[in-house]
């Protein structure tokens, strides 16, 4: 009986990860047209990432991709996110934030940012685009899926490169 009350019980420490081409902004992309990212998170450090949650600073951004159980010690996962343009106007900047066993506060953060353009034609505000457009939620109801470039700054040349 003392037997089966002992068991194997591994703590998993705590990790450094790395977000590749963090701080990004955007080319402006139009009103109604939903933004796809692709982000890299990098685990340099010497044990496995277990990522508890993920915290989006608006509601427009919602995770597409399958959140990962754990993520191997030197390897990479890639998260992508839809960035509804529709609930947003002007310049919009967002923080993507990610909870787990990360070194040093538990948490990392993903920022970006992107100029959002109101067609010209358009002259409605944003309750009628809103209610106009059907579902919340509904991501084909025609409009535009864009994967668009971003501008480097120079200072995020050596995060981009892994340096």
């Amino acid at each position: 009986m003392v037997l089966t009350a002992v068991g194997c019980r591994k703590l998993v420490g705590p990790t450094r990860v790395r977000v590749i081409d963090n701080g990004r902004h955007y080319v402006p992309i139009l009103q109604g047209d939903v933004l796809r990212m692709f982000w890299t998170i990098h685990n340099d450090g010497p044990e496995p990432l277990v990522i508890e949650e993920i915290q989006p600073s608006c509601s427009a951004i919602k995770l597409i991709s399958a959140l990962p159980d754990v993520v191997i010690n030197g390897d990479s996962v890639v998260l992508i996110f839809d960035f509804d343009t529709d609930k947003n106007t002007n310049l919009a900047t967002h923080t993507i934030r990610i909870f787990g066993n990360i070194i040093p506060a538990g948490e990392t953060e993903m920022r970006f940012d992107v100029n959002i353009v109101r067609p010209t034609v358009d002259m409605a505000d944003y309750e009628e685009r809103y209610f106009s457009r059907g579902k919340p939620d509904a991501v084909s109801d025609g409009r535009n899926i864009r994967i668009c470039d971003y501008y480097i700054v120079p200072a995020n040349v050596d995060n981009l490169l892994g340096l």
